[in-house]
């Protein structure tokens, strides 16, 4: 605690409540300490050294599991330095979870942090791994709507755990097994009673699993463990048999393995692997096989499938199920076996599914093919849907109460969907659902499945500056601010629950930048480059409840304090203009004569505003309202119809290079229109981009929906995301162009009446990144653990 005791050297008559704070914890007074603390401690991101503080006071006192979450909150958002993770490890000592401690005390020590070398010394070794065994059957059953554990009903409460940090792909998994302690410590703190990962994660997950669940006895956090799989392209969409089915097995069977604490796996491309020793399997309270599968494979394997049923020994397909089912029912079967026969251990077992395959139907979503009939009836010039893959969203189904458990058997089903409010489109133009859209879905789908319990697997909303999917009643699929997203997806759950449904898995835990989303993923180039930089317009990318923000990120409020070391662009008599570059945004800080009007030159080409400046883009920002125009060539897209009014549409164009002009409005359409089967039309819905909102980032939390912020005597803070200026990538900057994107050496500006500047920015191979917990995270500790 050396760094601790530096700021007890601090004059004890300084009178903020952090340093109040620590002359009482000098003094030995604890209690005095964490009362100090207790306003710094309220907000959505306490202060670093608060929180470390309260986490050393409580210890003190003998609270370990209040330290324990004062820790976690410092060493899961990877801060507090190595002396968090002292505390960390002092704490987990406490508890009994020997391992986590120390693993974050020889992290501390690798850091710099000398004290933790005595604390390592008074652990024991590690315990050898124990032999492989047969085992008593868990008491979990997923039968009459619920899950039991048992025998008491239990309703998940769980979050989806996607752990790649930004830089990193979905396959460059952490391996700190501190890190993976405090993450479950923030969730079981959180009152979440389970956790879900779609593939095998590397083995110190599971140490730290076990870790959390032998010290929270009487709460621990269930886990419902995916089986990952890819659609088999190499052989065909629709044969998942022969190889491919072997290949699918055998990834399960090593999950399995796994659970168990059985298994050596070698390094494996795109996969974990390592000594998996840690036995969850207790707690493990549900196999999740699969992945969303897209209707044309499902549809193409039932077409080169037909008539084929399964029969298994614990799982069997009934009559009349599809292909597909049947496939799942023989996959679900032989896992099941193989646990039975190797552990003598048997859970419940389900498969992943979505709206897309439910097997309810809906009048307002009509084929592609449907579609074009009706259309072309019309006399609108229609093209017939092109060949290969469609993703169609109402024209196949998949029903797991087609699959039921084999007499006898000692697994049981349950059904699992991920259900978003915006998607599929029959979710936002149904009539049927108006008045509680959401609700009314879950509702006819839990009618469906009748005792099967229904979960559902993925639920949440975004926080993003682009918005993918227009929703009548606000639940959209991005343009939401953090507080937004915690208030709505706050009553997603109160629908899940009311519903008395078997539970639900919030989606997704952090952030991760490697995404794509179908309205922004073709302005991301080079895709490899993608997790280096975070697109705030890219929903995908935002749905955490820890956000993954670029290090040391402004906050936009209009206040120049930050900004004191950023060198001016522009320094003169009456207005001055400063720039500056983050993994997320190009910032702005002017002051002078409003509106601001600027000009943006990012690639050869444009609008010739002055002698040798050709600009791309056209930025405004006055009191009222901001506006930024693209000119018309470099627009990526162009308005097209199919001859009738109302048929108006946004074609995509493809790569594109600027002309003469003019300026145009940035518009794009996330809803397209649909044809219902009864012929009924449900327009198109569009939104300008470049309509910039000014508003504040709250205090410890953001507003990625607000661009610009007024502060004192006239300044203007302005943030532009990078794909909004086309920047496609900034980390080793590039910017969109024909025939493909172009490598830049940074963006020229021109203020109204000035002369042209330049504005470079430093690349990066490593992007510097922050974590916090967003208010989602407080949303659902109120909810789930009460106030």
């Amino acid at each position: 605690m050396r760094g601790l005791s530096l700021f007890l050297l601090l004059g004890l008559a300084l009178a903020s409540p952090l340093d109040e704070a620590r002359a009482l914890y000098a003094r030995g007074e604890m209690e005095g300490a964490l009362f100090r603390l207790k306003p710094l401690l309220s907000g959505y991101d306490p202060p670093e050294e608060a929180l470390l503080l309260s986490g050393f006071a409580q210890y003190q006192l003998g609270r370990v599991e209040d330290a324990l979450y004062a820790f976690a909150r410092l060493v899961g958002t990877l801060k507090g330095g190595p002396e968090a993770l002292y505390g960390f490890g002092l704490a987990l000592r406490a508890k009994g979870d020997l391992e986590g401690a120390r693993s974050a005390l020889e992290e501390a020590l690798r850091q710099g942090y000398g004290d933790a070398e005595a604390v390592l010394r008074t652990l024991p070794p590690p315990s050898p791994p124990a032999p492989k065994a047969r085992k008593t059957p868990p008491p979990f059953r997923a039968e009459k709507g619920a899950f039991f554990v048992g025998g008491k009903p239990l309703r998940v409460r769980g979050v989806n755990l996607g752990v790649a940090l930004p830089g990193r792909f979905p396959a460059e998994f952490p391996e700190a097994l501190w890190l993976y302690r405090a993450w479950l410590e923030l969730l079981g703190n959180m009152g979440a009673n389970a956790v879900r990962v779609y593939t095998l994660l590397p083995p110190a997950f599971y140490r730290a699993l076990l870790g959390y669940n032998l010290t929270h006895p009487k709460s621990p956090l269930y886990l419902f463990q995916g089986v990952w799989t890819e659609l088999p392209e190499e052989e065909g969409y629709g044969d998942w048999e022969g190889a491919f089915l072997e290949k699918f097995l055998l990834e399960g069977r090593e999950v399995l393995d796994a659970l168990h604490g059985d298994l050596r796996r070698p390094p494996k491309p795109g996969h974990a692997y390592g000594d998996y020793t840690a036995d969850v399997s207790p707690w493990t309270l549900g196999l999740l096989v699969g992945r969303e599968f897209e209707p044309y494979s499902v549809a193409a394997y039932n077409e080169r499938h037909p008539g084929r049923a399964y029969r298994g020994r614990f799982v069997e397909a009934l009559p009349g199920a599809s292909p597909f089912a049947a496939y799942l029912a023989e996959v679900l079967d032989r896992l099941a076996t193989y646990e039975w026969e190797a552990y003598g251990a048997a859970r419940p077992l389900g498969f992943v599914n979505w709206p897309t395959l439910d097997p309810l139907t809906w009048e307002s979503e009509a084929s592609f093919q449907e579609e074009y009939r009706l259309r072309k009836a019309r006399g609108e010039r229609v093209e017939p849907p092109r060949a290969g893959p469609l993703h169609e969203e109402d024209t196949v189904a998949l029903d797991p109460t087609h699959l039921r458990p084999a007499a006898g058997s000692p697994a049981s089903l349950f059904a699992a969907y991920h259900v978003y409010p915006y998607y599929p489109d029959f979710m936002v133009n149904e009539p049927s659902l108006e008045g509680g859209r959401y609700r009314k879905y879950l509702e006819r789908l839990e009618a469906h499945h009748g005792e099967m319990p229904l979960l559902i697997a993925e639920f949440g909303l975004p926080t993003s500056r682009g918005l993918a999917h227009f929703h009548p009643e606000g639940f959209h699929h991005g343009g939401l601010s953090e507080e937004a997203q915690a208030e709505r997806v706050a009553a997603l759950w109160r629908d899940i629950e009311g519903l008395g449904l078997a539970g639900g898995l919030v989606f997704a835990f952090l952030d991760e930048w490697f995404k794509k989303n179908w309205l922004f993923m073709d302005l991301e180039y080079p895709p490899e480059r993608d997790p280096l930089w975070h697109n705030l317009l890219d929903a995908e990318e935002n749905y955490g409840l820890l956000a993954a923000t670029a290090k040391g990120a402004f906050r936009l409020d209009g206040d120049p304090e930050e900004w004191e070391k950023v060198p001016f662009l522009l320094r003169e008599e009456g207005r001055f203009l400063k720039a500056y570059a983050d993994p997320e945004y190009l910032w702005l800080l002017y002051r002078g004569p409003l509106p601001l009007r600027v000009y943006l030159d990012t690639v050869p080409g444009g609008v010739q505003v002055a002698q040798g400046f050709g600009a791309e883009f056209s930025l405004e920002v006055g009191l009222e309202g901001g506006r930024l125009l693209v000119e018309k060539g470099y627009y990526p897209y162009e308005e097209l119809s199919h001859g009738l009014p109302g048929t108006e549409f946004l074609h995509f164009r493809g790569f594109t290079r600027p002309g003469g002009g003019p300026f145009v409005p940035f518009v794009l359409e996330p809803n397209r229109r649909r044809t219902g089967r009864d012929g009924t039309d449900y327009p198109r819905k569009t939104y300008e981009l470049g309509a910039l909102r000014r508003g504040e980032d709250p205090l410890g939390a953001r507003d990625p929906t607000a661009d610009y912020a007024l502060g004192p005597e006239g300044l203007l803070e302005v943030r532009l995301p990078w794909g909004m200026l086309l920047i496609t990538d900034p980390s080793r900057p590039t910017a969109w162009y024909a025939p493909k994107p172009i490598p830049i050496e940074g963006i020229r500006l021109l203020l109204e009446g000035g002369k042209p500047l330049r504005f470079a920015w430093a690349p990066w191979e490593a992007p510097a990144f922050a974590l916090r917990l967003k208010p989602l995270y407080y949303r659902l500790r109120n909810l789930w653990r009460g106030p």
